[in-house]
Parts: C-alpha cells; sequence; structure tokens
C-alpha cells in the first residue's frame, strides 16, 4: 500500500467560510472527516494451462495383432475423452503417435492427411488452428492403426526416449511446448524390451519439463487376459507416482488412462479475496470502487498485450465488476466477463490497481455488503 494522502474537499470548506465568518474555523480535514486513502496495485492469474502434448507409443508387432480391435475402439475412446476434458473451452492439443517396433518408428502422418512436413496432429486456439482436416477422433484414429507387422520385440520405452528427444527429428519439430502438459500412453500387447533401464526413461521424460508434476504417464497392457506380468513397463510407470496409472488393455476402455491428466488440469481458480477496497460514494447501495485493471493476454501468434479493461457498468465485455464472494473473505471477488468469441487458450493475467483504506477504521472502507 503506498503511503496515506489526504484528500481535501474544498467546496464544503468553502461553504463553512460563507456561512460563518465571524468565529475561528478548524483547517481543511483537521476533524478527520476527509479519511485517509492508498492504492494497492496487484497481479493475478486468471487462467490455467490447457496446452496439452500426448505422446501415444503403440506396440506395431504380430504381437498386438489379437487386440486391433479393442486397439481401434481405444483410440475413439481416449479422442473422445480428449475433447471433453473438464475445461470451459477445447484444450490445445499436440498429439503423436509412433510404433514400438524396433525396425523404426512408423508414423501415418502423410496417410492422414496431416499437414506436410509434420507428423503430429495440432488442434490449437479452440480447434480454429488445425492441421489436418475432419474431426479429432477420425484424424487420431487413422494416425493411430499402425497395424502389427513391425519387427519383434516391441522397445516402447525406446521409442518414447527417441520420439521426444532434443533435438526432435524431422516432422516432430515443435511438438513439445515449454508450457504445456506432457502426458506418454505407452500400449503394448507384453512387456518392454529396450535396452535402457525404465527408471532412467522415466527420469528422461520427467526432465523434459521445469516442472517435473507437469508430466503424466499411463500403461495398457494385458492383464486380465494374458499370463505374465509386464515387470518393466509396471517399474516405469510406477516412477512417476501419483500422476502414474497401469490400465488393463483386455478391459477395452482406454479413456480412463487420462485420468492422471484430467486430474491435474482441473484447477479452479479461485477468486482473489479484495480487501481494503474505498467506496468512493458511500451515498449509492453497493461499493463504488476507483480501479484500474491491466489485461495481459496472449494471442494467437504467442505475442503478448496489454489492454486497460472497463467496468461492466459502463461498457459491454471484456469488462470487470467486483462481486461479494463470501466464503471466508470479507472483500470483493474478481467476475471478468469475456466477449462471446473469447477462447479459453489465451494465458491472461490481470493486473488491478485499486484506491484504497490507508486506515481500516474509516468509513468508506466496509467489507463487502
Amino acid at each position: 500500500m503506498t503511503t496515506a494522502r489526504h484528500m481535501t474537499h474544498w467546496p464544503l470548506v468553502v461553504a463553512v467560510l460563507a456561512a460563518s465568518c465571524d468565529g475561528a474555523l478548524p483547517g481543511p480535514c483537521e476533524d478527520g472527516s476527509c479519511g485517509q486513502q492508498g492504492s494497492w496495485r496487484k497481479t493475478f492469474q486468471s487462467t490455467v494451462s490447457r496446452r496439452i502434448d500426448v505422446l501415444f507409443v503403440v506396440d506395431d508387432t504380430p504381437a498386438m495383432a489379437p487386440y486391433a480391435g479393442a486397439l481401434a475402439a481405444g483410440f475413439a475412446d481416449m479422442a473422445a475423452a480428449l475433447e471433453t476434458l473438464p475445461q470451459a473451452s477445447p484444450a490445445s492439443l499436440h498429439v503423436g503417435v509412433v510404433g514400438a517396433g524396433r525396425c523404426g518408428q512408423s508414423t501415418r502422418g502423410a496417410a492422414c492427411g496431416i499437414a506436410a512436413g509434420e507428423q503430429f496432429l495440432r488442434a490449437e486456439w479452440c480447434e480454429t488452428v488445425t492441421n489436418f482436416s475432419g474431426a479429432l477422433t477420425d484424424a487420431l484414429a487413422c494416425v493411430g492403426d499402425l497395424g502389427s507387422t513391425n519387427c519383434a520385440p516391441a522397445q516402447p520405452l525406446a521409442a518414447a526416449v527417441d520420439a521426444l528427444a532434443t533435438p526432435p527429428r524431422p516432422g516432430w519439430e515443435g511438438f513439445l511446448r515449454p508450457d504445456a502438459y506432457l502426458m506418454v500412453v505407452v500400449i503394448a500387447a507384453g512387456d518392454d524390451a529396450s535396452a535402457q533401464p525404465p527408471i532412467d526413461v522415466a527420469r528422461f521424460i520427467k526432465g523434459s519439463k521445469a516442472d517435473p508434476s507437469q508430466v503424466v504417464a499411463s500403461v495398457i497392457v494385458p492383464r486380465s487376459c494374458a499370463a505374465g506380468d509386464p515387470v518393466r513397463l509396471s517399474e516405469f510407470v510406477n516412477q512417476f507416482g501419483a500422476n502414474g496409472l497401469l490400465l488393463d488393455l483386455c478391459a477395452g476402455q482406454f479413456a480412463p488412462a487420462l485420468q492422471r491428466l484430467t486430474d491435474n488440469i482441473s484447477v479452479s481458480l479461485q477468486p482473489p479475496c479484495l480487501r481494503d477496497v474505498r467506496d468512493t460514494d458511500l451515498d449509492t447501495p453497493g461499493l463504488q470502487p476507483d480501479c484500474t485493471f491491466e489485461d495481459h493476454l496472449r494471442t494467437a501468434d504467442g505475442t503478448w498485450t496489454t489492454a486497460i479493461l472497463p467496468s461492466c457498468d459502463s461498457a459491454a465485455p471484456p469488462c470487470w465488476r467486483l462481486t461479494p464472494i463470501g466464503q471466508g473473505c470479507d472483500g470483493y471477488g474478481i467476475d471478468i466477463q469475456r466477449a462471446t468469441d473469447w477462447c479459453g487458450e489465451a494465458g491472461t493475467n490481470i493486473t488491478i490497481e485499486c484506491l484504497a483504506c490507508a486506515n481500516a477504521n474509516d468509513p468508506a472502507c466496509v467489507v463487502a455488503r
């Protein structure tokens, strides 16, 4: 809070002088009637990251042939789940699929109509920027149809490392975004046959983010309909703790593989509790604040812009208002109204500067009402 300053009500003082010229008068505001005020300035994050990079590593060896039907249905299941993540608008998705056979990591970018030069699906800015035609569910089903003719044994962990390596291989430039969640989904008919220790692979994948909690992993392997335990893949997914999930391929339900991702991005930003906001007009019901809202907005091309938002009392959205929120807050919460074409992918911070009370006992510094 800045240093308190007195406000002088000169019209009031002049009126008193005119009426009482024959007596001694106090100086302006000496009786404390003017109160004290200051201001404060704070920045709040108003949106969470909606960017998600998903890498599917699929067993495309002959061992996967008995599960071809389950795999096709599972990809449709997961595509639908990605489109209905618990958010106000579609997530910004990068989705790549690579094979796990040892004769090469096959991809189907060209066969599935992905824009030339890219090997993964992009559905960004509320799905208004894409590199494929048609629905995401159809596109993902297409790139996931790798067949089962690659050389055995499957090496999904080695394939994951290669797909996420730096520098990226051709067609994968830009797949990993620094501010996006990363999810790795391994789908295999048996255990991994890679040379790398699973703990090292997990460490490498988590190291692709400055914050390892942004990395989640799921492994889908036969359990109830096949003998043997996928020891290496189980060890791999266990390295992610609560961000790891082991599922049964035989169950035929793949959408739960995204549960850990759902848990991470289902963040509800609570409105901050703004206290000591000065009421500039005590005679008018409700709070009459004097605030400036700066909207710091990331646009579709990645640049940031800053604009001043008006009050919703004087302008149409985008605009702001302060409302009582209760639940342990004796102040006010921020309500930002967005235009109808607003895309929730836009990263947004709000900087607020409000006229505030320097003295909590000032009548103008009341709690929410």
